[in-house]
């Protein structure tokens, strides 16, 4: 039943039940094999308070979610269903602790061509994270999708390697195709191709990542790899672009999603239809509107929509 699930949400199970029964201990709740469940609403009720000490209450839906999964591995009915004094109690909580007011960024063209300047590409890590960057701000990438965690985690079905770029061109590239695996928008692991053409340089995925791969040469591994052999992972590329912004005082949340926000965003503002910008970032559903980001300035703009040709302007 668990290869229903993804690793990560498997990893993140592990977690909720490894927390779940060491608060049922402490608790004295757990049952005659030593399993939590099933948990009565009560139960649950002291779970979700003990929770709210530790985290936001979106994450403590997150782990009710991993005790009602569970429950089901169990073979016992949804212990979420009609609990209706555990929902007061979660609402509650997400009042007494407002919004955790985290707003993700988008890294804009702007911000881009700050990254290309802070960086010597004469350095071989420096061409390896502007190639990064490039694609995924190209390629409408999560992080995951040319990231590695670790050497050990890497995998030749899932992780980008450099058999998975294609040029139509080695002397003059003018278009290039990456295979992807595997994504959250791809949860069964159909693989998809993307095709990214020329920009206009610094800003050109073509040019940085064919530039990278003549520099990088055939060493087997991960696509995007350090001098040290090392992979670039979420964690440090995250850093190393904090860093970068941090250090021309551009503050704000930047996190593993800017890059594709960025891409939803200045496709929309560009005209792009819907149903490209659907399938330039491979969204299944609807979902991409959550990524498109409207600038103060476009609806302040509208108020002048709003207003009647036909009445008279006022003058001084």
């Amino acid at each position: 039943m668990t290869q229903g699930l993804a690793p990560s949400t498997c990893r993140s199970s592990a977690s909720v039940l490894a927390q779940f029964i060491s608060f049922c201990t402490q608790l004295g709740k757990l049952h005659s094999l030593g399993s939590p469940c099933p948990a009565d609403e009560w139960k649950l009720c002291l779970f979700a308070t003990f929770l709210a000490k530790q985290i936001q209450h979106s994450s403590i839906k997150v782990y009710l979610s991993g005790v009602r999964a569970l429950h089901i591995e169990q073979g016992f009915p949804d212990p979420l269903a009609n609990y209706l004094c555990l929902q007061r109690v979660v609402c509650s909580i997400k009042r007494c602790q407002g919004s955790s007011s985290s707003f993700h960024l988008p890294i804009t063209d702007d911000l881009m061509l700050l990254i290309w300047q802070s960086l010597d590409l004469h350095l071989p890590d420096h061409l390896m994270f502007w190639a990064a960057c490039s694609l995924a701000y190209f390629g409408f990438l999560h992080t995951s999708e040319f990231t590695v965690p670790s050497l050990a985690s890497f995998s030749t079905s899932l992780h980008l390697r450099v058999q998975d770029i294609a040029a139509d061109s080695l002397s003059a590239p003018a278009c290039m195709r990456v295979k992807i695996k595997g994504s959250k928008t791809d949860p069964f692991r159909k693989g998809a191709f993307i095709h990214i053409g020329l920009g206009r340089p610094p800003l050109c995925a073509v040019h940085s990542v064919m530039t990278y791969l003549a520099s990088r040469g055939d060493v087997p591994g991960p696509l995007f790899l350090f001098q040290n052999g090392q992979p670039l992972s979420r964690a440090l590329l995250m850093d190393w672009l904090r860093q970068i912004l941090a250090s021309v005082n551009i503050p704000g949340n930047f996190f593993s999603h800017s890059f594709r926000i960025r891409a939803a965003t200045v496709a929309a503002r560009n005209g792009v239809p819907d149903h490209l910008i659907q399938a330039l970032g491979c969204w299944s559903s609807s979902t991409y509107q959550l990524y498109i980001r409207t600038p103060s300035e476009s609806l302040a703009a509208l108020s002048t929509k709003l207003e009647s040709s036909q009445w008279p302007s006022i003058s001084n």
